[in-house]
């Protein structure tokens, strides 16, 4: 079989590290060979995760070394000898002290790329702080939720986003790093960060706060604020305690949704709601929302299920529990749902690979390996001679073209630009509708980072003509929308495969490119229900009893307020179809041969969740948040500390226990001398901490704790997106840039989400509208007259 990776040796080390489970376990199902190096006593997600490292951890070797002592040390850099890579999860300067850091093992082999994952870098005040996902999340703001929260203060979601999102993008930064050595021959030093991964979590309220700022405004990280006239996403429940998240980002939409209801009549004759889902005020979007509620609260989910279904315009989705989202019929039939046959215990179902690949399909047969199974090391193989000049980016030379509109898909090619790939973004005259959905030119600024916008009329035969011009050239051409749409355009498999042979054609579609529920429209919020997100981020609210014989105004009085998510559907769509775009363009490169890549946005999701979207016999519970969102546990939790401030406080071993309780000054109880009691007793020992929190800032807890090493911080209640856009230590340690935006002059954004030795990321300002027509079609061999005619044509639209 031929597969991406095969021939690829791969060490991975960090034990607890869920980035690095992640992104090898991506490398591994793509045919890497990988070696988990664990110490005697097994990686902690062993215990603390075990589903997540079950699936973590599928087609891996595994191997023992004690990197405490010389032996393992030992172990370690023979190994080295023989790596292609090495993913390292462990806090700065670890491996240094232990002489087995990126340094040693690059110079023992000069061939190596050696990647490191860690929270906040390696330098500056934030990297001293545990590299644990609550933390990062916190620090960086993404538990302030602002005045639409259903209690004061910050509250907690125990999903991994921070790790899975570095793990993404970690692929991403392999693949180009590997790229540049089959030119160079020479390996480099990467680093990526968890709080880089969380970035893509925020889709453009950085930039609305800056723009505030801008004016004198008071910047807010409460994105619901920023938007009430809108009614993007409605979540609805019905009769029998059941909640249908929908997603109206088109006018169109909206009716549809209306006629299921049985209110379009009334929706039509009201003219304050003819722009919906868009409204001259806040008060006309709770009434349309309010009609909705009353409608859908009559009847149970039977009877709504099939008008829905039956409407392919609506967008929307039942909320599930990740268990339940392996049964949806779209992921059964796109293969995003496998059963693998693990020997301890039966048959595990779980999540299928990052991308579906026609000519090289990953195919995953083994599960997660037993402590220290692998028997051998790796074998001896070439390395590549090299012997050209370094690229001045990891993925320079590369031509992207991009065919599809909001976030989800646009935003994975943006990260490939930060990369260094050259994007041209495809749009009609009108242009992609994301560019004014929160005002304009501002949701676009991180989906068109970086990338150049050529206006064409596709419906035009001339404005094929271009567009299959560009393609015939470029190496990967991405289309976002529901299948047929390119096809009528010019622009299908078939006859792109013709035109150009070596195009790696990608359809990143809502659901997929057939089945089902292909034809049907879906966005961020309806995108992550079929993952299960309401099972991990509110489960306890979408419990049917939690609502029942509740009226419309008692259900958005009481239990509303406690299902506002997080987020996540676009970007959790749009870091896993980097790292399938990036195995994809591996291959293309070393190959010359060209083929078709289909990824959705569920499958995306679904990798996010993939800890708990996967069942078997025996599967243990995955930690849920209580009824108030404050954490899984006393020791997972948030509390709140002096002077109006809270802290997040995360302990995951004995020894960390037995810091904590020291630092803070507390005696020692035989209540909580073992795991298994605190447990039993976690209730008191909640009482026990948010009594000693209590009696001094956040700040001051975060100082003393982190010096002796137990993970707490002061959670920043400003919310990410003014963490990101106004942060000074991001600015001091490189974490965010400055870039010229077209329209508002300078912004900060983050910096390329992963840094090389030798081949950097490329920091560059988003593109408006047709901006590159003359230069693109320049290329193409056209003239300025020629450009000149075709705007008078409206075959191209020149840029407003």
């Amino acid at each position: 079989m031929n597969r991406i990776l095969d021939g690829l040796n791969v060490l991975e080390l960090g034990s607890g590290s869920v980035a690095a489970s992640i992104a090898g376990v991506v490398l591994a199902d793509a045919g890497a060979r990988v070696i988990k190096v664990e110490p005697p006593d097994g990686d902690r997600l062993r215990v603390d995760n075990p589903s997540g490292f079950l699936v973590w951890n599928r087609g891996k070797d595994s191997t023992i070394a004690d990197l405490r002592t010389a032996d393992g040390q030992d172990r370690l850099r023979d190994l080295a000898r023989g790596a292609d890579v090495v993913i390292e999860g462990f806090a700065p300067g670890v491996t240094d002290q232990w002489d087995v850091g990126a340094d040693t093992l690059r110079s023992i082999n000069p061939a190596l790329v050696h990647l490191s994952i860690t929270g906040f870098g390696k330098t500056g005040p934030y990297a001293a702080l545990k590299s644990y996902d609550s933390l990062v999340a916190a620090k960086a703001g993404l538990w302030a939720r602002g005045s639409w929260g259903h209690r004061d203060g910050p509250i907690m979601f125990p999903v991994p986003w921070a790790s899975f999102g570095a793990a993404m993008q970690s692929v991403a930064g392999i693949i180009g790093a590997l790229l540049v050595r089959e030119k160079t021959g020479r390996g480099q030093a990467l680093d990526s960060t968890l709080v880089a991964g969380l970035d893509p979590i925020d889709y453009f309220v950085s930039t609305i706060v800056q723009l505030m700022a801008k004016k004198g405004e008071a910047a807010s990280g409460d994105s619901r604020s920023l938007t009430g006239a809108s009614r993007f996403g409605v979540l609805l429940a019905t009769r029998d305690g059941r909640f249908i998240q929908t997603s109206t980002m088109l006018p169109h939409q909206g009716r549809a949704l209306c006629e299921v209801a049985g209110i379009g009549e009334v929706v039509a004759k009201d003219p304050r709601f003819g722009g919906l889902p868009s409204f001259a005020n806040p008060e006309d979007a709770q009434e349309w929302e309010d009609l909705l509620m009353e409608a859908f609260r009559a009847k149970d989910l039977d009877h709504w299920l099939p008008l829905l279904q039956a409407s392919p315009d609506i967008a929307f989705e039942v909320a599930v529990t990740s268990e339940e989202g392996l049964d949806h019929p779209q992921i059964v039939h796109n293969g995003d749902v496998i059963t693998v046959d693990d020997p301890r215990l039966g048959e595990v179902r779980e999540i299928g690979p990052v991308g579906h690949f026609s000519q090289t399909p990953i195919v995953i047969e083994r599960s997660a390996p037993e402590l220290g199974s692998a028997t051998e090391g790796f074998g001896a193989h070439d390395f590549p001679k090299g012997g050209r000049e370094a690229p001045p980016h990891p993925f320079a030379g590369i031509t992207v073209v991009e065919f599809g509109y909001f976030y989800a898909m646009p935003y994975a090619t943006a990260m490939l630009a930060a990369l260094g790939a050259r994007v041209i973004k495809i749009e009609d005259g009108k242009g992609d509708p994301h560019r004014n959905s929160f005002g304009p030119e501002v949701a676009s600024t991180k989906t068109t980072a970086g990338k150049e916008s050529v206006s064409i009329d596709l419906k035009s035969a001339e404005g094929r003509a271009i567009a299959q011009s560009i393609i015939a050239k470029a190496d990967v051409f991405l289309t976002g929308f529901r299948s047929g749409v390119a096809d009528k355009m010019g622009l299908g498999y078939d006859e792109l495969r013709e035109l150009n042979p070596r195009l790696l054609y990608v359809h990143a579609a809502g659901y997929g490119t057939d089945g089902p529920y292909a034809n049907r429209a879906l966005y961020a919020q309806a995108a992550q229900s079929v993952a299960g997100s309401f099972g991990r981020q509110v489960g306890y609210w979408t419990d049917p009893a939690q609502s029942d014989g509740f009226s419309v105004l008692e259900l958005q009085a009481v239990v509303m307020p406690h299902l506002n998510q997080l987020v996540d559907g676009d970007s959790n769509a749009a870091l896993t179809l980097l790292a399938a775009l990036s195995l994809g363009l591996y291959h293309q490169q070393r190959t010359g041969e060209g083929q078709f890549l289909g990824t959705s946005m569920i499958g995306g999701n679904a990798w996010a969740y993939s800890d708990d979207f996967c069942s078997y016999a025996g599967k243990p519970r995955t930690p849920l948040c209580d009824s108030e969102y404050y954490g899984t546990s006393a020791l997972d939790r948030l509390y709140e500390a002096a002077g109006d401030s809270w802290v997040a406080l995360t302990v995951r071993s004995d020894a960390e226990f037995a810091a904590l309780c020291n630092a803070m000054g507390l005696e020692a109880d035989d209540r909580f001398s073992t795991a298994p009691k605190r447990t039993e007793h976690d209730d008191d020992l909640v009482d026990l901490l948010g009594k000693a929190f209590a009696e001094k800032p956040a700040a001051e807890w975060e100082s003393t704790l982190s010096a002796a090493r137990v993970g707490c911080v002061e959670v920043n209640l400003l919310g990410q997106p003014v963490f990101t856009s106004f942060d000074p230590v991001l600015r001091e340690t490189g974490l965010t840039v400055t870039v010229e935006h077209p329209v508002y002059g300078e912004i900060v954004r983050t910096a390329p989400p992963v840094s090389f030795s030798e081949t950097p990321g490329r920091v560059a300002p988003p593109c408006v509208r047709g901006q590159h027509n003359r230069s693109i079609l320049s290329e193409l061999g056209y003239s300025d007259g020629d450009v000149t005619k075709f705007e008078e044509l409206d075959v191209i639209t020149a840029p407003a």
